[in-house]
């Protein structure tokens, strides 16, 4: 099979209402900006509904950036937006966590994210931005799930044979590597990214468990230190804020196996997904002792060298990050999940969970990890109906 590749202003008079061009956007206030925004949407047929929402939510952006020392138009940088980013996905998975009416749904964040967006872009035609640092790809990465922070009902499930055909869909992008006609992935990081979504799909653990939450110290990535691949076990930092023990099953194990011994981490501290960001990198490696800034080797393709010879660690792959390697993989495959959208990071749990469920809810209640039973019934028995049906219409079907 041959397999896809994957990953690989219009100037206007500046001199209202207190706002200059880009030559004076140190003296641009977010409230000058604000207002002349909001103004302009005032202008349009809303009943005025649009520009008072669109002045509340921006004013929490003006605070959101004022407590990170960002205090003016020209500061704003791509930097400022993706903390941003995270700062609303830590409210989804507030709502994720302890239900409404905590936090936002993730809908309720991009809608967010939207208008923020929309006021930069705005800033872009007035001159006062070069570009509009919301459109970043790494920017964009960081944003939760649109469908997070809602009821279960319609939240995406892998079927058993969506969970099959996407770890499949690795092994021949993994192939198409070894074969080396594809020059856009090494086998290395074809094993890498094989390894992540088999793990992804076969250990039912929280994308937060596995990868790194920029803004949460304590979720910095799993390590090797974690990862038990003799008993095919995971140690993470469950839900719960104490050390749990995710099962990896067969699937997921071999793949990660396969993937340490092409990685050779130097030891057990190094991430099991090192990330690929390379100004994440360079800042890391250029900290340690006895580093030289002019040390060529500051490139993609040798700087995790200059960690190995300085005994440093390198920052693990985000949450964003492995959301994007899901989602290239998704799109490159055709594959998509219950929801008819693109395969994401919740949706591998619940389908798992799902599966398990169907033959023994204990067993679901295990893999998971749940605190109580009661909790699994609650999660997937408002599917026993479909099933029922499903079963019913079989019977019947076979008279």
């Amino acid at each position: 099979m041959e397999v896809a590749a994957v990953g690989s202003v219009n100037g206007m008079d500046d001199t209202q209402d207190g706002v200059t061009s880009r030559e004076d956007a140190d003296r641009t206030t977010f409230e000058a900006a604000i207002q002349q925004f909001v103004q302009s949407k005032g202008k349009v047929g809303d009943s005025g509904r649009y520009a008072t929402d669109s002045k509340r939510l921006l004013e929490r952006f003006e605070e959101f950036a004022a407590d990170r020392g960002v205090e003016d138009v020209e500061s704003i940088s791509t930097r400022l937006l993706e903390g941003y980013a995270q700062h609303l996905d830590r409210r989804v998975q507030t709502r994720e966590q302890q239900g409404k009416p905590h936090g936002i749904s993730g809908a309720t964040a991009h809608q967010y994210f939207a208008r923020v967006r929309a006021w930069l872009e705005y800033l872009v035609k007035r001159d006062l931005l070069s570009e509009n640092p919301a459109k970043s790809h790494h920017v964009e990465d960081e944003l939760p799930d649109e469908s997070l922070g809602t009821t279960d009902d319609g939240q995406q499930f892998w079927s058993p044979a969506t969970r099959k055909q996407i770890v499949r869909w690795t092994d021949w992008y993994f192939d198409a590597a070894l074969d080396d006609k594809q020059g856009w992935v090494t086998p290395a990081d074809a094993a890498r990214e094989r390894a992540l979504i088999a793990t992804v799909a076969y250990s039912g653990a929280r994308g937060a468990e596995l990868f790194r939450d920029l803004d949460n110290d304590r979720r910095n990535g799993l390590r090797w230190r974690d990862v038990d691949l003799d008993a095919g076990t995971l140690s993470v930092l469950g839900k719960s804020q104490d050390i749990e023990e995710a099962p990896l099953l067969d699937a997921g194990r071999t793949r990660l196996a396969d993937h340490y011994r092409r990685q050779n981490p130097r030891d057990e501290d190094w991430p099991v997904w090192v990330t690929r960001h390379p100004p994440s990198l360079y800042a890391g490696a250029r900290i340690l002792d006895g580093v030289d800034e002019d040390d060529d080797r500051f490139t993609p393709d040798t700087v995790l060298d200059v960690y190995r010879e300085h005994g440093g660690t390198p920052p693990a792959l985000s949450i964003g990050g492995a959301r994007r390697i899901l989602r290239e993989h998704s799109d490159a495959s055709g594959l998509v999940g219950s929801d008819g959208e693109h395969l994401k990071l919740h949706g591998a749990r619940r389908g798992l969970g799902d599966e398990l469920y169907t033959h023994d809810a204990e067993a679901a209640q295990e893999a998971l990890r749940h605190q109580s039973i009661e909790t699994t019934h609650k999660s997937y028995r408002d599917r026993d109906g479909e099933r029922v049906r499903e079963r019913a219409q079989e019977i019947l079907n076979g008279e």
